[in-house]
C-alpha cells in the first residue's frame, strides 16, 4: 500500500488541479468468496443481476444484499469464479454470515490467506512486491499479454519497448520443488543449475491440489519446462523441475462438486 501511495503522489501536477491523496484502508473491509458455486451463493442474497452476462468478469459495481451496500468486484485470485465484497468494517461481520448461512447448503467452507496463497500459485498467478518489484519488468514475469505495446505513451513505455527489442535473459518460472515429500522454504534459498547459483526464489507455498511444493524463482531463459534445478533447502539439495506458468490446466482446476471458500 505505501508503494501505491508513493507512486500515486509522484505522478501528481500542478496541471492536474487540487488533487486528493489520503490513505483509505481502514475505511474498508473486503471479503472474498471464489468457487464454482459462488454465483450459486450470491444468487441467494441479492436481487441483481449476477449472471455472467449481467455482471462480466473484471467488472465492478454495486450490489444490495440482504439489506447492506456493498460494492462488489467480480474478480479472482485463486483461479475460479468469484467476487470481491468492500464494505464498511462496521458491517464486515454481518455480511460474512450471510455468505456463510446461504452457502451452507453446497457446503462453503473459511479460508485464509495461505490457502488463498497456495491456490494462486497453482494457477500461477503473481504477487506484487515478491514476484514482481521494480527491479524486475512484465516481460521477465511473463505477463507481456498484459501489456499494451500500441498505447501511445505509458510510463516505462521506452524502457520496456527496448527490452523487448533486445530480447530478455531470464524469466519467471514455476518449481516443484522435490517429489511428494513436504520441505520447508521461505523464499530466497539459492537454486542451482549445474553446479552454479541461477537464481533465488520468490514466492512459495504447498499446493494442496496437486500435493507439492510450488515456487516462484527468476531464471535464465534457457532453463524451461522440463529443465531439472535443484534448491538449496537449509543446506540441502533438493531436486526441483521447471514447470509451465500454471501447474493445473483449467479444466484440472474445476470440480462440479467443489466447494466454494470465502476468505
Amino acid at each position: 500500500m505505501n508503494s501505491d501511495l508513493g507512486w500515486l503522489r509522484l505522478q501528481r501536477r500542478d496541471e492536474d488541479g487540487p488533487v486528493e491523496i489520503r490513505e483509505a484502508t481502514e475505511e474498508l473491509s473486503v471479503v472474498g468468496m471464489w468457487g464454482p458455486q459462488a454465483r450459486t451463493v450470491l444468487e441467494g442474497v441479492t436481487d441483481d443481476d449476477v449472471s455472467e452476462a449481467g455482471f462480466p468478469f473484471m467488472h465492478a459495481r454495486n450490489l444490495r444484499i440482504e439489506g447492506f451496500d456493498v460494492f462488489a468486484q467480480r474478480v479472482t485470485y485463486v483461479g475460479e469464479l468469484g467476487w470481491e465484497f468492500y464494505v464498511e468494517p462496521r458491517i464486515a461481520v454481518q455480511l460474512w454470515d450471510r455468505l456463510m448461512r446461504a452457502g451452507e447448503a453446497v457446503g462453503i467452507r473459511p479460508g485464509g490467506y495461505r490457502a488463498l496463497d497456495s491456490l494462486r500459485m497453482e494457477k500461477g498467478y503473481r504477487y506484487y512486491g515478491t514476484d514482481l518489484t521494480l527491479m524486475d519488468n512484465p516481460l521477465e514475469a511473463g505477463l507481456g499479454f498484459c501489456v499494451r505495446f500500441d498505447k501511445v505513451s505509458f510510463h516505462g513505455r521506452e524502457a520496456l519497448m527496448a527490452a523487448k527489442a533486445v530480447g530478455i535473459t531470464r524469466r519467471l518460472r514455476t518449481l516443484l520443488v522435490a517429489e511428494r515429500e513436504y520441505v520447508t522454504i521461505y523464499g530466497g534459498e539459492a537454486v542451482y543449475a549445474d553446479g552454479s547459483i541461477v537464481g533465488r526464489l520468490r514466492s512459495c507455498a504447498y499446493g494442496f491440489t496437486v500435493e507439492r511444493n510450488i515456487a516462484y524463482s527468476y531464471l535464465p531463459v534457457e532453463l524451461g519446462p522440463g529443465a531439472r534445478v535443484e534448491v538449496d533447502v537449509f543446506g540441502r539439495r533438493v531436486p526441483a523441475e521447471v514447470h509451465r506458468d500454471a501447474v493445473l490446466k483449467r479444466e484440472q482446476l474445476v470440480s462440479h462438486d467443489a466447494k466454494p471458500v470465502a476468505s
